[in-house]
C-alpha cells in the first residue's frame, strides 16, 4: 500500500480513526455548521473532500447537494474504510479512495474542492494548493476550513496547534484566482475561485 504521508505529518491509524468516527465529530458540530454555511451559495455538480476522515462532514455535504457527484480522499486507509462504511450505511453513493493534497487519484475536474482541519497538517502548502487549483473546473471553488490561531490565547493549546493564522491566510495569493477570507468566532475559511 502506498504511503500518502510525508515525514512530519500526523498519521491516523485504527485508534485515532475510531475516535474521530465515534467521538470527535460530535465536538466539531459548530465547525461543520460553519463549513456548510460557507457553501450556501454554491451549486456544484462534482465535489471532492480532501482529508475527509471518517466522512461525517462528507455525508452532510453530500446531503446538502444530493444531485452532485461526490468524491473523497484521505491518506489514512483506516479513515477511507470508515468513510466508505458511513456512506454505505446512509445509502449515499460516493467514491472514496486513499489520496492526499498532492496526490488526487481521480482524473475529474471539480466544481467544489474542500478540506476541513487538514490544511494545517500539510508540509508544502503552496505547491499543494497550486496542484489542487489545477483540478478545479471552470468557475470552480477551493474551500479551506480551519480553526483560527488568533482566537486562542496560546498557539500551543490543542486548537492553537491545529489552526492557521488570519495573517498567514492573507499571504496566500495565486494568479488567476480570487481569494476570499471569512471568519466567525474561532473559525476561518479561505475560498479560491477560478476567474474565467
Amino acid at each position: 500500500m502506498k504511503d500518502y504521508y510525508l515525514e512530519g505529518e500526523e498519521k491516523f491509524g485504527f485508534f485515532t480513526t475510531s475516535f474521530y468516527n465515534r467521538v470527535a465529530w460530535r465536538l466539531l458540530k459548530k465547525l461543520y455548521s460553519f463549513a456548510l454555511d460557507e457553501m450556501k451559495d454554491m451549486e456544484p455538480s462534482s465535489i471532492l473532500d480532501i482529508g475527509a476522515g471518517p466522512g461525517k462532514l462528507s455525508l452532510m455535504v453530500s446531503q446538502k447537494f444530493p444531485h452532485a457527484e461526490f468524491f473523497a480522499i484521505d491518506p489514512s486507509l483506516n479513515m477511507v474504510k470508515a468513510e466508505q462504511k458511513n456512506f454505505e450505511k446512509a445509502g449515499i453513493k460516493a467514491s472514496c479512495k486513499p489520496g492526499s493534497s498532492r496526490d488526487i487519484p481521480f482524473d475529474n475536474k471539480f466544481d467544489l474542492i474542500y478540506t476541513t482541519l487538514s490544511f494545517h497538517h500539510w508540509q508544502d502548502r503552496d505547491s499543494n494548493i497550486k496542484y489542487i487549483l489545477s483540478k478545479l473546473a471552470d468557475n470552480g471553488t477551493f474551500l479551506i476550513i480551519e480553526f483560527m490561531q488568533e482566537y486562542y490565547k496560546s498557539s500551543m493549546s490543542l486548537h492553537g496547534k491545529h489552526s492557521i493564522s488570519k495573517k498567514y491566510a492573507e499571504s496566500l495569493n495565486f494568479d488567476g484566482y480570487e481569494r476570499e477570507i471569512n471568519t466567525s468566532g474561532e473559525f476561518i475559511s479561505l475560498k479560491f475561485k477560478k476567474v474565467s
